[in-house]
């Protein structure tokens, strides 16, 4: 079933990259929209854009302090091991201005957005803020696993989530004391609103449904967790999957401004869902 999105694709230059977008990640609506159509909205899509979002990629910051107890709270959670190496390495905590952050995104799934920020109340609380941005619990998004219960009834198992949060964090040999444990680590990404700041500009690295949500329930800065980047691929910038830098760092670059002020394009986004295959097999061989 397709989710209610927002697109910005009007920031798309190239018009064949912008049909592509519309007839893949977006359901045209109706459906088998034709190249022509599909064109004219993307050249609605532009119209929209209007001027660049002020200080793009320079957001007022404000430290939070270590001893917040929000802060103070996060540091004792079980899987602080996550984060902590940042913190070492000289990530610090903040309060960041929304809409100028940089957004190489394409899309936000708006269904999403409701999720993490229905229950907000208009403007959020500090309270409110600190748990959705910087939460003191992991996901509980559903997981479905295939196959449990049933060892030695097949070969693989699949893991399955809505959530694109889920992710392979370990592969190969799982513990380095003991060779003979091999396989794959699977959790969920950081939960956390993540500012990178890369040549001077500051980009949303990860959060943006939460940005966004709590954004459209009337906060105009968020809690995250902050640190500078050396290049591109730190920042998340995986072109053609993303926009590219050069556009990122252009005088009028996409932003979660266009985002929240209703300059992107309203769409139908194709459902996703992360999967996960495990393999295993023993075999018998001859040695010569």
């Amino acid at each position: 079933m397709p989710t209610p999105g927002l697109s910005l694709v009007g920031f798309m230059a190239d018009q064949q990259q912008a049909v592509e977008h519309l007839k893949t990640s977006c359901v045209p609506d109706p459906i088998g929209k034709g190249d022509a159509a599909l064109i004219s909205d993307w050249n609605y899509a532009k119209s929209t854009l209007r001027k660049p979002v002020g200080n793009a990629g320079k957001p007022t910051l404000q430290q939070i302090s270590m001893n917040d107890p929000h802060i103070l709270q996060l540091m004792q959670v079980p899987w602080a091991g996550f984060f902590m190496p940042l913190v070492a390495q000289g990530a610090t905590f903040q309060m960041v201005e929304i809409e100028p952050l940089l957004a190489f995104q394409f899309t936000v799934d708006t269904a999403r957005c409701k999720n993490h920020c229905g229950t907000l109340t208009k403007p959020p609380t500090l309270d409110e803020l600190f748990n959705v941005c910087l939460p003191l619990t992991q996901s509980n998004d559903a997981v479905h696993i295939s196959g449990v219960g049933t060892r030695g009834a097949g070969t693989s198992i699949i893991i399955k989530s809505r959530s694109l949060n889920l992710g392979m964090i370990l592969e190969g040999p799982l513990n380095p004391n003991a060779q003979d444990v091999w396989g794959i680590q699977w959790s969920w990404a950081l939960p956390f609103v993540h500012v990178v700041r890369l040549n001077g500009r500051c980009y949303l690295h990860n959060g943006y449904h939460r940005a966004l949500g709590v954004s459209e329930a009337g906060a105009t800065t968020m809690p995250c967790i902050f640190r500078d980047v050396q290049d591109a691929a730190a920042v998340n910038i995986q072109p053609p999957a993303t926009f590219d830098l050069p556009l990122l760092e252009s005088a009028n670059p996409p932003t979660i401004g266009h985002y929240a002020q209703g300059r992107a394009h309203k769409v139908a986004l194709r459902a996703t869902t992360r999967i996960i295959q495990i393999n295993w097999a023993q075999h018998t061989m001859f040695d010569e």
